[in-house]
């Protein structure tokens, strides 16, 4: 069936700004087939828009909750709230992409309307576990003031990796299962199980690497009981290179990278015909152990060093690697399990 203007409108933006929200995401979105591809950017980037509120909308706790509950009303079909949002938000869009998004929040959700419903209600699902958890966490860190961890302890840690990412693992394996149901009841229970890993994995990853620039704008992962045990608050994770912070960094990548290890068997549990879903998988992960690494060889980090990145010219070589690998289950999990930090 054609699309009418707006939605043609809505999809145009879509591929025009996913590349300045994200450079890694926006090579990796191409290798999946178009219907699943048009789902998958459309929810990227409400997240992203949701994400936007958390980390570039400060304001009173009420104020921030009060957002979270517009928005997610706004997903769920009130036009008037989108609108308002959108207009609340064009003052601030100047201010960074993420927040852009939210001014254009009317044509997001017009690009959501015209995906297939069962598209639509695993979205809505993802992006109201998000928006909800991030409200929670976002008012409580503006109610407690600068300097207070992000997560209290390692099972808010992994809750909150849950509600920015590991919910979007069970999202995208449900639109890989609405196209081509099926397959032996194990290997899905399988999937299921394992669907929020490969979000926590991504994200641990992140928050590792992210340490330089989130700890001075007080936005510190680490769990406060970790720090409490290594003798260290918020302040004492940038500036200067101590055993305790290298301790605390080496436990947050270790549980990066047992996250990653399952990846592997996620990948295992997906039929070797959905290779470019799998390819899709594969490749971030082999991308986040990459930059592990990397981190890890960096001296002082992540104390006193910004961000290590891979160069364009890794993240190719990367990803050549594993349209070699992705169609054996073998050569995956060695490529992701051995990923040097240099090609």
């Amino acid at each position: 069936m054609p699309l009418d203007s707006r939605t043609r409108e809505a999809r145009e933006y879509y591929r025009r700004v996913l590349p300045r929200v994200s450079r890694t995401f926006a090579l990796n979105i191409g290798w999946l087939d178009p219907g699943l591809r048009e789902s998958v950017r459309t929810a990227y980037l409400l997240c992203r828009a949701a994400d936007a509120l958390e980390d570039s909308w400060p304001d009173r706790p009420d104020r921030m909750r009060e957002r979270f509950a517009a928005f997610l009303a706004a997903v769920d079909g009130d036009e008037g709230l989108a609108a308002g949002m959108a207009a609340e938000a064009a003052g601030r869009a100047s201010q960074g992409e993420d927040l852009a998004l939210l001014e254009r929040l009317p044509l997001l959700l017009v690009g959501m309307r015209a995906l297939p419903e069962g598209d639509r209600a695993l979205i809505r699902q993802a992006v109201a576990v998000m928006a909800e958890g991030m409200s929670r966490y976002a008012s409580r860190a503006a109610e407690r003031g600068p300097g207070v961890p992000y997560v209290d302890d390692e099972p808010e840690l992994h809750d909150y990796c849950w509600v920015v990412a590991g919910c979007v693992g069970v999202m995208l394996t449900g639109m890989l299962e609405a196209r081509r149901p099926g397959g032996a009841p194990e290997a899905r229970e399988r999937r299921h199980a394992l669907a929020p890993r490969v979000g926590e994995a991504l994200q641990l990853t992140n928050i590792l690497l992210d340490w330089p620039a989130d700890v001075p704008r007080s936005r510190c992962y680490v769990p406060a009981t970790w720090l409490a045990e290594a003798g260290l608050t918020p302040a004492d994770l940038v500036g200067r290179d101590r055993p305790e912070i290298r301790a605390v960094a080496a436990r947050l990548a270790s549980l990066a990278h047992d996250a990653l290890d399952d990846v592997a068997d996620y990948l295992e549990a997906i039929p070797h015909r959905h290779l470019r879903y799998r390819l899709f998988c594969l490749l971030p992960a082999v991308w986040a152990r990459r930059s592990l690494l990397l981190a890890e060889a960096t001296p002082g980090f992540p104390a006193v060093a910004a961000r290590p990145k891979l160069s364009r010219g890794q993240l190719w070589s990367a990803a050549a690697r594993a349209v070699w690998a992705v169609a054996g289950d073998g050569a995956s999990r060695r490529l992701l399990a051995a990923a040097p930090a240099r090609d």
